[in-house]
Formats: C-alpha cells, sequence, structure tokens
C-alpha cells in the first residue's frame, strides 16, 4: 500500500510538531501568507500555503526555501521553537529598508544601516528622540545663525549708504 502525498501531509500536520512558522503580510493579495516547518518521524517536512509540501529532510536548514526566509519590506512575523531569534535573524535574506522592523519569537528586530537585523531595545528609542531633540536643536540654530547673518548684511548695508551719503556731500 502507497501513501499517497496529500494523505502523507495530513498525517505530518496531525501528529507532527510545528517548529518554525512564519507569516507575512504585505498588503496585497499575493505578498500575504504563512508558510512553516514540521518535525515529524524523526525527519523535518517543510510547506507554504501555496501547496508546496516537501520532505522528509534530516535537519531543519534543508527544509528552510524563501518562503521561509526571503523577503522585502513586509509585516513579518517568525517563531520557532528549535532557533533563537539570533539564529533567525542570520538565516534570513531581507531586502528591506533601514529602520524595517521584524517580530523574530516574540522580539522586534529592526534592520540597521549596515543592512544587518539587530534586537530592538528600549535605549534605541531614547537614542532616536535624542537624535530628533538634537535635529530640531540643530535646525533652530541654523535658523538663529541665518537671522544674524542677515542682521549683519543688513548692517554691511546701511553702512555702505551712509558711506555713500558721506561721499556725495
Amino acid at each position: 500500500m502507497e501513501l499517497d502525498q496529500s494523505a502523507l501531509q495530513s498525517l505530518i500536520e496531525a501528529n507532527g510538531n510545528e517548529v518554525y512558522t512564519v507569516s507575512y503580510d504585505g498588503g496585497s493579495p499575493g505578498h500575504t501568507g504563512n508558510a512553516g516547518v514540521v518535525h515529524c518521524l524523526d525527519s523535518y517536512w517543510s510547506y507554504d500555503d501555496n501547496g508546496n509540501f516537501g520532505g522528509p529532510y534530516n535537519d531543519i536548514d534543508e527544509a528552510l526555501f524563501d518562503c521561509h526566509i526571503g523577503f522585502g519590506e513586509v509585516d513579518l512575523s517568525i517563531s520557532s521553537s528549535e532557533l533563537s531569534s539570533q539564529q533567525i535573524a542570520s538565516r534570513l535574506e531581507l531586502d528591506c529598508s533601514t529602520g524595517h522592523v521584524v517580530n523574530l519569537n516574540n522580539e522586534e528586530w529592526v534592520m540597521d544601516k549596515d543592512g544587518e537585523l539587530v534586537l530592538h531595545t528600549e535605549d534605541e528609542d531614547e537614542d532616536e528622540d535624542e537624535d530628533e531633540d538634537e535635529d530640531e536643536d540643530e535646525d533652530e540654530d541654523e535658523d538663529e545663525d541665518e537671522d544674524e547673518d542677515e542682521d549683519e548684511d543688513e548692517d554691511e548695508d546701511e553702512d555702505e549708504d551712509e558711506d555713500e551719503d558721506e561721499d556725495e556731500k
């Protein structure tokens, strides 16, 4: 008796342990979905919501495909009982901008300016607030400098006018 693909998939889903789950939302059809890896029968099995199912694989890394690790600028949430957040971050292939936030094992990770995911901390929020305050202070200083420059220019113009008046006399 041979077990067909859908029966095998149903058996694994019913008896396996979900060890990696990814959910992403790009805000439009075709850019939203789920995928995962299940451990069952001493092997790993990979699936996505497009009907793709594969395995057996010897380890979780063999079971991770683009639908599990390759993403653009989407809301992304990944959880794994076998991989730490750091291990997930090191496997991801993201094409997103600096400051993009992803959720790994219920922790916020942020894309830094070097294109690396780093754990988001409270200190970073404070640093960002301080940077914004510094930017505002710099803008105010620049405005004051511009006002001073304009005042100096006006003073110079007045001095030149006075010199011209004296020459005419």
